[in-house]
């Protein structure tokens, strides 16, 4: 059935992931096997199998793709402070961080995700292959983040 079936297996898989997530496919149809596999063990009939395979390969891809979060890039806050040009401020070092780090928390989370990465040393192409976005929504969300995190700086230092 697997193989009479596998166009319309191969076309639900590549609708849900698509060229950014081509590494996924194998790890998808190991998964639509095995849960043919199952269904066939269950000795439950499948009455259409078309829409059946390909409904369960939709579900399946969309479940594998769930599972890769995004990971989470750490920011060496003492790494950044050294090689950036240090503002005059009244603050010592650790309590810059700790202020650049509480204002990072502040923000929503994926602008913060391209924040911390672009602070990494990422640029907006490798932040975009990262998280899966295209680059202009990786670029759009470094600098959104960046617009944010000024005006949240220009609160605190109102307050210093």
């Amino acid at each position: 059935m697997v193989s009479r079936f596998s166009g319309v297996m191969a076309t639900a898989i590549r609708r849900v992931c698509g060229r950014r997530h081509r590494a996924l496919i194998q790890d998808v149809e190991q998964e639509v096997h095995l849960a043919l596999w199952k269904r066939l063990q269950s000795g439950k009939k499948i009455d259409h199998p078309v829409s059946y395979l390909y409904k369960v390969a939709l579900t399946t891809a969309l479940a594998v793709l769930q599972k890769q979060a995004p990971q989470e890039i750490p920011v060496d806050m003492q790494a950044l402070e050294s090689r950036t040009p240090q503002p005059r401020s009244r603050l010592e070092p650790p309590e810059r961080t700790r202020l650049l780090a509480q204002m990072l928390a502040r923000l929503p989370a994926d602008q913060s995700r391209a924040l911390k990465a672009y602070l990494a040393g990422f640029n907006h192409k490798e932040v975009a292959a990262l998280y899966g976005w295209s680059e202009s929504v990786a670029r759009h969300r470094i600098y959104r983040g960046m617009n944010v995190l000024k005006s949240i700086a220009q609160g605190a230092s109102d307050d210093v």
